[in-house]
């Protein structure tokens, strides 16, 4: 985020598709996106190579209820002096620090559903070429020393945008997977992330790339409990037959006293992916 973008973003890789979950190469690498999304197994991950591919520029459902708190306020001294459109027409801005800007907060109105977006959502580049959000109401509230946002909310919303930001790390990358580790928000009870880091090593084949470019998923669903919930991200594909399929990936937090929330790795072998009809009951965008 220290890069000022007055130009275009980043231009994602050349896209591949494989329309088969069989004979994947063990690998963790999602490039989340509007209109493209690289899903590849890793570390017992079960996911086809897939482009996600939505025409429009509307939402598949509409937007939550945004809530009654307060609008990101920019402050122009904090950032880039232009933000730029990413590749679906949402707003993006570039703080001059490259882990990125934290915003006031508010408390948020009381009562919401887990599907209300947080208040005054902001999408940042942070890192270069990470977009990740930033809210007025349900954090972050603060860095880590490797610069991973940290100070989510204990409520859906903070655990929605945790999930959003510690997914993007695991997925892009040996550097930014370190940075997880070094933050202490990534826990690994099955001892399956050293698989996952090795398989990111040069020359191997699906390796994410260091520093890998990652964008948001349009569509969000949280199961929330107070020490867990797991934050679905929803993404129409296109597969090489030309059928195109809904798919929903997810990712689980846990809540812990004087960390808040930590992404948990799954074991080997269990799928965390599957295909939906449509993203009815409760599946919203908020952004």
């Amino acid at each position: 985020m220290s890069e000022q973008p007055t130009e275009a973003p980043p231009k994602e890789p050349a896209p591949t598709d494989s329309g088969s979950d069989s004979g994947r190469d063990l690998s963790l690498r999602w490039l989340m996106g509007g209109s493209i999304l690289v899903v590849i197994l890793v570390a017992g991950l079960i996911f086809s190579i897939v482009i996600a591919v939505r025409g429009g520029d509307e939402p598949l459902v509409p937007a939550g209820d945004q809530g009654n708190g307060p609008t990101a306020a920019v402050e122009q001294d904090q950032f880039a002096p232009d933000p730029f459109f990413d590749e679906k027409g949402r707003v993006v801005y570039t703080p001059l620090n490259t882990n990125g800007v934290i915003l006031r907060q508010s408390s948020p109105a009381t009562g919401r559903a887990a599907t209300t977006a947080p208040s005054g959502v902001m999408l940042q580049q942070v890192h270069e070429n990470m977009h990740l959000p930033f809210s007025t109401s349900d954090g972050p509230t603060g860095f880590s020393d490797s610069g991973v946002a940290t100070g989510f909310s204990r409520t859906a919303q903070g655990a929605g945008l945790a999930g959003v930001h510690y997914f993007s790390y695991l997925i892009t990358g040996n550097t930014r997977v370190k940075m997880m580790q070094d933050a202490g928000v990534v826990s690994d009870p099955n001892n399956t992330l050293p698989e996952l880091i090795k398989s990111n090593a040069p020359g191997q084949p699906g390796a994410a790339p260091d520093k890998f470019p990652s964008r948001v998923f349009q569509m969000i669903k949280v199961d929330y409990n107070e020490d867990l919930a797991r934050v679905h991200f929803g993404a129409t594909v296109q597969l090489d037959s030309g059928r195109t399929e809904n798919r929903d990936l997810w990712l689980d937090l846990v809540w812990r006293d004087g960390t808040g929330w930590v992404a948990v790795i799954p074991p080997k072998g269990r799928a965390d992916m599957q295909a939906l009809p449509d993203f009815s009951g409760g599946w919203t965008s908020w952004w």
